[in-house]
């Protein structure tokens, strides 16, 4: 098979986004997977849909996408699909566009902020507790 040798990450996909066939190479950028939708970050499903959806489309689309690596983080790729008789060709390359990271900035922010406010309401929640414990001492 051929496109076992193309030096990027590729991968032919249907429709729905099982992968058919992908290059060696996108072994060594993405976890083992069956389907690309389990390596598209949430926030980027949108574009993907896109470019899946256009599938009568003869012409390159291309989008940035944020895609889980192998260690379980997520990188910027920008994507290229082209559709042939029903089979998408799609090509990642790495990207270092600061202004698509900000958007995982924020989304790792928005999280942190969040544990925070989990930690304290936990933290209240204890005292209270602790305050019960110490009534039901004495």
């Amino acid at each position: 098979m051929v496109t076992k040798w193309i030096p990027v990450p590729y991968f032919q996909i249907s429709r729905e986004g099982t992968i058919l066939n992908s290059s060696n190479t996108s072994h060594s950028y993405f976890p083992e997977t069956s389907n690309i939708w389990t390596i598209i970050h949430e926030e980027h499903r949108d574009k993907a849909i896109f470019m899946l959806s256009h599938n009568a489309n003869p012409y390159p689309i291309t989008q940035n996408l944020m895609l889980k690596v192998r260690n379980n983080l997520f990188g910027n790729f920008k994507c290229t699909i082209q559709w042939k008789d029903g089979v998408g060709h799609l090509v990642c390359t790495e990207a270092k566009s600061m202004k698509d990271s900000t958007i995982t900035s924020s989304s790792v922010q928005k999280s942190l902020i969040d544990t925070q406010k989990r930690l304290k309401e936990s933290e209240k929640h204890l005292e209270n507790v602790a305050k019960v414990v110490n009534i039901r001492k004495h």
